[in-house]
């Protein structure tokens, strides 16, 4: 127990530091503490390490997230908000992965999703220019701008998939915000965009997005 606690006061200092790269340090450590985590530390210290991590994560750099991302995403171990504050750093298949834990998460509880004005969202993606539309999807749905940033630049379409379905959005409004924000894609990329929004389970989704909100709220 000591010297598990002594390795957190030592993480915790380095958590400190603002340096760029002793924050990629920790985070690394981190990662690989929880990876191979000691038989004699015992298990109900693995939670502030973990807070940690968590906490740390849009402190470093997306090349470390990702290789971090990729790293826990294979570990059934991993903590679900641990994996959830990693999404958009993961592979494809990990990200799905991470959806798919929400959707089967069963912990006696239902995330509160308030309504969304849809006609008012459509508005905002047709009238909006220069990236203006990012905040008010953020504020619409509750969530940080940099969360809707993210969800609006993913080429696959799945996480404004998971937004929508969370927000309990119809298809068709989805629909609308892929069309109106697509960029010029090809027309292949933009059906699989469009065709993402059947694949992604209710559930998931609304437990994604809840934590997304959770986040902007805390």
């Amino acid at each position: 127990m000591t010297d598990a606690k002594q390795r957190l006061t030592h993480l915790v200092e380095l958590a400190t530091t603002n340096a760029p790269e002793n924050r990629r340090a920790l985070a690394v450590e981190l990662c690989d503490l929880l990876l191979d985590w000691p038989a004699h530390y015992p298990v109900a210290m693995r939670e502030p390490f973990e807070a940690l991590l968590e906490k740390i994560v849009h402190m470093i750099d997306a090349g470390t997230r990702r290789a971090l991302a990729e790293k826990l995403g294979a570990r059934t171990e991993t903590p679900l908000p641990l994996l959830n504050e990693f999404y958009f750093d993961a592979p494809a298949e990990t990200r799905d992965a991470i959806v798919l834990r929400n959707a089967l998460m069963e912990d006696g509880t239902q995330p509160h999703i308030p309504g969304a004005d849809e006609k008012a969202i459509v508005a905002a993606a047709r009238n909006t220019e220069n990236g203006a539309f990012t905040a008010s999807f953020a504020k619409m749905l509750g969530i940080e701008t940099v969360t809707a940033e993210r969800i609006l630049h993913d080429h696959s379409g799945r996480a404004l998939a998971i937004a929508c379905k969370g927000a309990h959005l119809t298809r068709a409004t989805f629909s609308a915000i892929v069309l109106i924000t697509e960029g010029g894609s090809s027309v292949a990329d933009t059906r699989e965009r469009l065709s993402s929004f059947d694949s992604v389970p209710l559930t998931g989704a609304e437990r994604l997005l809840d934590y997304w909100r959770t986040k902007y709220a805390a």
